[in-house]
């Protein structure tokens, strides 16, 4: 892989390589699921997350997942759904999904790079940087709704609580 003097990525065919290619340089655990998807494992604030790349050469977009697998199992039901409808509203960028058969939270979002040429080393930066400040900015809610109190309000409320002045 080569770069140009602005850390742009120069060649084009398939960006998960470069990312691959640019992730073995900082030491991440990765696997490469297939040719358009790789998956890393990732130090989070509040535990590792697991994040995957997946190239649709089609549309031209990078699809980001990440997900994190709650142990407990939920008895809240429909509930979970009300309480991911209200972290959507305020998450910045993407959305949050529960799958009820893996008791597993996912966040994903996608990115179009139709039409550039390039992909540099900041754009991958950020893809990372959004998935764990995201799941980190989250995973509070969601682990007080799933062990602590199964009302969807409650966890939002107390989990994103903004404290002021000091202790």
């Amino acid at each position: 892989m080569s770069f140009d003097s602005q850390k742009k990525i120069i060649n084009r065919n398939n960006p998960i390589d470069f990312i691959e290619d640019y992730l073995i340089n900082d030491n991440f655990d990765i696997l490469r699921d297939s040719n358009d998807e790789i998956t890393i494992k990732a130090k989070g604030k509040w535990r590792n997350y697991n994040i995957s790349l997946k190239w649709d050469n089609k549309n031209k977009i990078i699809e980001v997942n990440s997900y994190f697998d709650m142990s407990k199992k939920n008895k809240g039901g429909k509930s979970i759904y009300s309480l991911i409808s209200n972290v959507n509203k305020k998450v910045s960028v993407g959305f949050f999904n529960y799958c009820s058969k893996l008791n597993t939270i996912f966040f994903s979002y996608k990115i179009s790079i139709k039409g550039q040429n390039i992909l540099s080393i900041e754009q991958i930066k950020d893809f990372f940087d959004i998935v764990q400040s995201e799941c980190d900015r989250f995973f509070p809610v969601f682990f007080v709704f799933f062990y602590k109190k199964q009302d969807p309000i409650y966890a939002l409320d107390i989990a994103l609580l903004d404290t002021h002045g000091e202790a």
